[in-house]
């Protein structure tokens, strides 16, 4: 190695590489400012300000604001594992700790609901929140709520797509109402959950 590789090598900073760190800044940097005032509101030089970097870094990975904003919602569109406690009540409450940890991690709680109001008038965003937001969470609660069937604990005809609105839709007008309230959205979780458990249990067994 020569003298000035080895230098180069004795200066650089521990941790990830400086572009990765950037992108990283730059990817959460948009996730806050569209929690904070949607997408319409949303420039470049917001985000450049936020992310402590040039415009010309950002101009580099996105060519335009749509572009930069797809890439942020895969970013925070990290996996759910799938629980599988043997309960309903078990994957459900696990479940709902998974979507809080990924939503405050990401700091942006307030980013479903702001891009609820706006992807409507948008057809490509509209199908960017829906398959790496909302279809792999409605996938992940689906597989729950089928085993609940198989286990008995559902009638085998429930609706589950008309279940997974009835436990979610709850839960999302809730954190509206008390202004982001992430806490107040998942105590309000468990009874939401009895009330469908009470609709949608099976009827018991003759004799009993």
């Amino acid at each position: 190695m020569s003298e000035r590789a080895e230098t180069a090598a004795v200066r650089r900073p521990p941790g990830r590489p400086r572009s990765e760190r950037s992108h990283q800044a730059i990817v959460v940097a948009t996730l806050e400012l569209l929690a904070e005032q949607g997408f319409q509101q949303l420039t470049m030089e917001q985000v450049a300000r936020r992310a402590g970097v040039g415009k010309a870094t950002i101009y580099r990975r996105w060519a335009a604001k749509a572009d930069l904003v797809k890439d942020a919602i895969r970013y925070f569109s990290a996996e759910l594992p799938v629980p599988d406690t043997g309960t309903l009540a078990g994957d459900y409450a696990q479940l709902a700790q998974a979507v809080i940890a990924v939503a405050r991690s990401r700091n942006a709680a307030l980013l479903m609901p702001r891009l609820l109001s706006e992807v409507a008038q948008d057809p490509e965003m509209h199908a960017v929140f829906s398959d790496w937001l909302v279809e792999p969470r409605r996938q992940v609660l689906r597989t729950v709520l089928q085993r609940a069937v198989e286990r008995g604990e559902l009638r085998d005809d429930a609706d589950l797509e008309l279940l997974i609105d009835m436990l979610v839709g709850p839960m999302i007008y809730r954190f509206i109402i008390t202004g982001g309230d992430m806490d107040a959205a998942a105590e309000y979780g468990p009874r939401v959950l009895a009330a469908v458990q009470a609709a949608f249990s099976p009827p018991p067994a003759p004799g009993r």
